[in-house]
């Protein structure tokens, strides 16, 4: 270990100690238009299901730590219903997609972090949820059955990383392909302080059928993040978190081909109006660090959700902050029903805002 990354560990720690009072939420209230669903686990990452409706809500795991799960939630009755709890029995799929060498699924060990909803070329929905499971890092591939509240997840496989890889988010494409971004590949802490050194941690990574994983050479940076797809495959944009950009990259060359300046950049989603929406993280380092290590304390951590044009990468303006109560670190937007609903890596609720206020 450098002097450099010592000195680095030594601060975080030390800044740890210390928060502003907005951090710590105590109340789960709403405020103004502003919606707020208590009761609900970590709810990380969100995806929007094509009936106008429901929300598929991936519960964090706090980077493997725990176990969390996987629900669906009705935006119209605010119902929430798990799909996916640790006592959940998953059969072995008999036509399987991923790796053919996966292990079931052991509910009671899901742990996720970034998932997508995409639909295949054969028509068929598939759900990846990343799964920072003991036995080591799986991206679990589930096909989504049955519409509204009758919804359901079959699992039919997963892709198996490479060692050394912490993987935060996921995107499917529609010929069946995976691409992922890897985190790093030490410990969290160790990646944080070369991260804040400007040292790279991780990378971009596409797994084929025919191949398994294979990096995409040129997409090193400091702790990538969440990652999107355009519609049409062509390219992805990943959120390089402490290097500070939202790179899009060419799908077949592998080529970064544009850049946007977006600091901490978390997670992904495509907004109504064809712009991506990214979750940012606009607090001060020592309000980051205790959001971590108390994870089922709601955290208000301020935060900015970025509108950016994916053509030009240049068009780029923040269209919703939020801090404090009634939920701060918002980690996704996801729009749906006429709102748009945001989820957090700590705390125990989701929150939602008229359409109308992004802008």
């Amino acid at each position: 270990m450098t002097r450099q990354c010592l000195l680095t560990l030594s601060l975080i720690f030390l800044l740890a100690a210390c928060s502003d009072p907005h951090i710590a939420i105590n109340d789960c209230q709403a405020t103004g238009d502003t919606r707020v669903y208590c009761d609900i686990g970590t709810p990380e990452d969100i995806a929007a299901l094509p009936d106008e409706r429901h929300l598929l809500l991936a519960h964090f795991g706090h980077m493997g730590k725990d176990s969390g799960g996987i629900s669906l939630f009705d935006t119209d009755s605010e119902r929430l219903t798990p799909l996916i709890t640790a006592d959940t029995h998953v059969n072995n799929a008999l036509h399987r997609w991923g790796d053919s060498a996966c292990p079931v699924l052991d509910a009671a060990t899901l742990s996720p972090h970034g998932t997508h909803l995409h639909r295949l070329d054969n028509n068929r929905w598939r759900y990846l949820v990343v799964n920072h499971a003991p036995s080591g890092e799986r991206i679990e591939l589930f096909e989504v059955l049955g519409s509204g509240d009758a919804t359901q997840l079959r699992w039919r496989g997963c892709v198996l990383p490479r060692a050394e890889t912490f993987v935060n988010d996921v995107v499917g494409l529609n010929n069946g392909d995976v691409i992922y971004t890897r985190m790093f590949k030490t410990s969290m802490n160790m990646a944080t302080a070369k991260g804040l050194l400007g040292m790279n941690t991780g990378d971009l990574w596409h797994w084929r059928p025919e191949t398994g994983p294979v990096i995409i050479p040129g997409t090193e940076a400091a702790q990538p993040n969440g990652i999107e797809i355009a519609a049409d495959n062509r390219h992805v944009f990943a959120n390089m978190y402490l290097t500070g950009e939202v790179w899009k990259v060419d799908i077949a060359t592998g080529e970064v081909v544009d850049k946007a300046p977006v600091a901490n950049g978390d997670n992904s989603a495509w907004g109504p109006d064809g712009r991506l929406w990214v979750a940012t993280h606009t607090d001060k380092l020592f309000n980051v660090l205790p959001c971590f290590q108390q994870p089922y304390q709601s955290c208000g951590l301020a935060y900015t959700i970025v509108s950016i044009n994916p053509d030009d990468m240049a068009d780029i303006k923040p269209v919703y902050s939020g801090k404090g109560s009634p939920m701060g670190a918002a980690t996704v937007a996801v729009a749906q029903a006429g709102r748009v609903y945001m989820g957090s890596f700590a705390g125990d609720r989701m929150i939602s805002v008229p359409l109308s206020e992004f802008r």
